[in-house]
């Protein structure tokens, strides 16, 4: 059971996702279609298959946009998490990749891109999107 600070993040980045013209394929909320799973075949991190909080496309430009939301009370440096970055922002769709879109509360943004600096590989840093909340 995700608590209701985790709940109200992920709200407010799918409206913002919404909002940005993407088309909401699923997300872990009342009433969606949940989110497929990111097969982890690679065996990165963990090593165990992940699903997103969000999965939306970009139609204009091909491209699957994944959403995670981290309240920062511990879920953002584990080793759970990191493996949704590393896997989330390393797959494509004809060769366009996805794009994956972290929302933290404000005062946790600089720590989250420290922890994506230290623990994902550079050549992805392009394809993940920092978010801090503007209610948290």
């Amino acid at each position: 059971m995700e608590s209701k600070k985790h709940i109200k993040l992920v709200e407010e980045l799918f409206g913002k996702i919404k909002d940005w013209g993407y088309r909401i394929d699923g997300a872990d909320l009342d009433n969606q279609n949940q989110p497929e799973i990111v097969d982890n075949k690679d065996n990165v991190g963990d090593g165990e298959n992940k699903i997103p909080d969000i999965l939306a496309y970009d139609e204009s430009k091909n491209r699957v946009i994944r959403g995670e939301a981290k309240t920062g009370e511990g879920d953002i440096e584990t080793e759970h998490s990191i493996t949704q970055y590393l896997l989330f922002s390393n797959r494509s769709k004809n060769r366009v990749a996805s794009w994956l879109y972290v929302m933290v509360p404000k005062n946790n943004k600089d720590f989250l891109n420290e922890v994506i600096i230290k623990n994902i590989p550079q050549t992805q840093w392009e394809n993940i999107r920092l978010i801090a909340s503007e209610n948290y």
